[in-house]
């Protein structure tokens, strides 16, 4: 009932894909989260589509098919519609959003230790989800042979490796849900209990604007989100367009996206080739290949997901988490009872004051985010 009454408050001035282009996507804004066109596609209606990294009506043809049901506007995480009732859901009153807790940690398992970036919490709270069956599968992403993001579903931990490590170009993961269907059938032929799409129980990973776009759609219980169980927000400073990043690595460090086994960022950006050759290079020289949506954006540290991840602030090897919601403070309780992660202890300080310090780090950091913005 709720859902209903919101929708009738908030969705009363209608507003359409064209409305989209106009004020998002010809603007240079959109996120290239994928919302908008998963929640078209699972529908059926089948009206718009994503080309490279844009959402366009299929063809010419297909304009007079939209429905004009408004949806894919107002989950789209570029508009301001439904912002209000999301802060008010969680909580959010700052930059920081709700803190129930903040700790650092890292994994046990030595292959996440070797493959992971920082303390490697994804990937290992994930495997425990897949190991206690609490999910049937996640959306990640993936790279291809050439470090381009690959937004992907798994249905086990065993896929779970080849998605450790942290992504710098655009990763659509939310339109990984647009074929809602097909879905379906992998998880009932594996998961003989299920047998209705609404069983589905997924784990989401992403930056804070798709975050923001799941957090959406569930508040107006729309599908494909419903889907969703865990929302998994990564830290983001910004992120790069993958041709443009590409040629000025090329151009400043001489290498080739096939040669680069990983890259960080810790103040500066940080590459290392496949020999295990380590560059430092200044963020300033690939400002040029920052997204122009980043410039607008308020987030670091995924204000919506049920935990937040990231290393800005934690000590060598391990994670800054950030526990946002019910859910997610049950989650790291068992995980750490079940030895899946060590948790960092501070020597020099109480755990009060480490704590303190740390969201005071963060929250700088999130105002210089906004104050470059």
């Amino acid at each position: 009932m709720a859902d209903v009454l919101l929708k009738k408050t908030v969705l009363k001035d209608v507003k359409i894909f064209k409305d989209l282009e106009e004020e998002i996507i010809k603007t240079n804004k959109c996120c290239a989260c994928g919302a908008c066109v998963a929640y078209c596609s699972s529908q059926m209606f089948d009206v718009i589509k994503m080309e490279g990294y844009t959402p366009q009506f299929i063809s010419n043809a297909n304009v007079d098919n939209c429905k004009e049901c408004g949806l894919c506007y107002y989950i789209c995480p570029q508009t301001d519609p439904l912002m209000n009732h999301l802060n008010e859901k969680y909580q959010i009153k700052d930059e920081m959003g709700f803190v129930q807790d903040i700790i650092a940690a890292k994994t046990t398992d030595e292959k996440i230790k070797e493959m992971g970036q920082d303390g490697g919490l994804v990937t290992t709270l994930l495997t425990y989800l897949f190991d206690i069956n609490k999910i049937d599968a996640a959306i990640v992403s993936e790279y291809d042979e050439k470090l381009n993001p690959i937004p992907k579903i798994i249905y086990s931990k065993e896929e779970l490796l080849k998605s450790s490590g942290t992504r710098y170009s655009i990763s659509s993961n939310i339109l990984t849900l647009r074929d809602l269907y097909s879905i379906a059938e992998k998880i009932v032929e594996k998961n003989h209990q299920i047998y209705d799409i609404n069983q589905i129980r997924m784990a989401f990973v992403g930056t804070p604007c798709q975050c923001r776009a799941i957090r959406k759609m569930q508040l107006l219980n729309i599908s494909p989100a419903h889907v969703i169980k865990y929302v998994f927000g990564l830290f983001c400073m910004e992120n790069y367009d993958y041709e443009k990043l590409f040629q000025l690595v090329k151009k400043v460090i001489n290498e080739d996206p096939t040669n680069i086994a990983k890259m960080n960022i810790k103040k500066n950006f940080f590459i290392t080739n496949k020999e295990g050759k380590v560059y430092e290079v200044e963020l300033k020289k690939f400002d040029d290949a920052v997204r122009n949506h980043c410039h607008d954006c308020d987030e670091f540290t995924s204000r919506f997901a049920d935990i937040s991840f990231g290393g800005s602030g934690a000590v060598q090897k391990n994670s800054m988490v950030i526990i946002r919601t019910k859910l997610g403070e049950e989650l790291i309780r068992d995980v750490t009872i079940a030895g899946y992660i060590d948790k960092f202890t501070p020597t020099k300080s109480t755990i009060s004051d480490w704590k303190a310090s740390k969201i005071d780090l963060l929250r700088r950091m999130t105002n210089n985010k906004i104050n470059k913005s």
